[in-house]
């Protein structure tokens, strides 16, 4: 979706989101991310998650942006799918370097008509 920033300096992002907080992001290159917040009031605990993300059961060494940037919650969840997924990962990797992205099967396929 293209934004126009107007003149006063605001993006108008529809009905949906009015009165909604999110946090910016400012990168150098100068791009910004919107993330949705809420705002617990001093005093008051957050409600506890619904669900329990399941720990690592071994550290996981993740590779690290340039610029240091995180997804919100960082990487612990993928991660954790990952290793639990090693198996069908490594086979479909397998399946790649034999028969070729889909992009590439279909440049062949392509090209044979």
């Amino acid at each position: 979706m293209l934004k126009e920033v107007g003149a006063s300096g605001q993006i108008s992002l529809g009905k949906k989101f009015a009165g909604r907080l999110f946090d910016v992001v400012f990168h150098e290159d100068e791009r910004f991310e919107l993330f949705p917040m809420k705002v617990v009031p001093q005093g008051r605990s957050a409600p506890a998650p619904t669900t329990q993300l399941k720990q690592p059961k071994q550290p996981v060494q993740l590779a690290n942006a340039p610029d240091g940037w995180l997804p919100p919650g960082g990487y612990a969840q993928c991660s954790q799918w990952a290793l639990d997924n090693r198996e069908a990962l490594t086979a479909y990797a397998q399946q790649i370097d034999n028969e070729g992205t889909a992009a590439e099967q279909l440049e062949k396929y392509l090209s044979r008509q």
